[in-house]
């Protein structure tokens, strides 16, 4: 899939902006992962402190979509691994946004995806497999729903209500 550049797709895309059909997310996210640029169909997942629900929707064939992960911004722990980048790359995920932590990033850099997380945790998380897949959240000063596109480059995140042309 050819990349979407997300300043011209801003540039070009003023009605979407202003209507918020297209929306930036703030700029806080650490880039990891091989692929600088992605995009994609999005999953919507919301958890705290505990990845199960995380690995099960790995486990799912990703068909290029994006896993976003609204891990309540926690930084006490690590929502996704090295284990999990390389199911994800091997499952064909797009990529991961995570409003939370990884662990492993030289794993994770090694991996052929992209990955947007607030920063690195060494600790594991919780195995108890609370929390809610395929419901809107809030994260980086937007609501994201399941559904929805991210493109997301060197330059930022961007979530659309729809696909975007190139």
């Amino acid at each position: 899939m050819a990349a979407l550049a997300t300043a011209e797709a801003c540039d070009t895309n003023a009605a979407l902006l202003a209507s918020g059909d297209l929306r930036v997310l703030q700029p806080t996210f650490q880039i990891y992962g091989q692929c600088r640029a992605f995009s994609g169909s999005i999953v919507t997942l919301k958890v705290l402190e505990d990845n199960v629900l995380v690995r099960e929707l790995l486990e799912t064939r990703g068909e290029g979509r994006v896993l976003v992960i609204d891990g309540g911004g926690s930084m006490r722990c690590a929502l996704v691994g090295g284990n999990l980048g390389q199911l994800a790359q091997n499952m064909g995920w797009a990529g991961i946004v995570i409003n939370g932590c990884i662990r492993d990033v030289d794993e994770i850099n090694a991996c052929d995806i992209g990955v947007r997380a607030l920063a690195s945790n060494p600790l594991k998380s919780n195995k108890k497999g609370i929390g809610e897949k395929h419901v809107p959240v809030y994260i980086a000063g937007t609501w994201i729903r399941d559904g929805e596109w991210l493109y997301a480059d060197s330059d930022g995140i961007l979530v659309s209500k729809s696909e975007l042309s190139i």
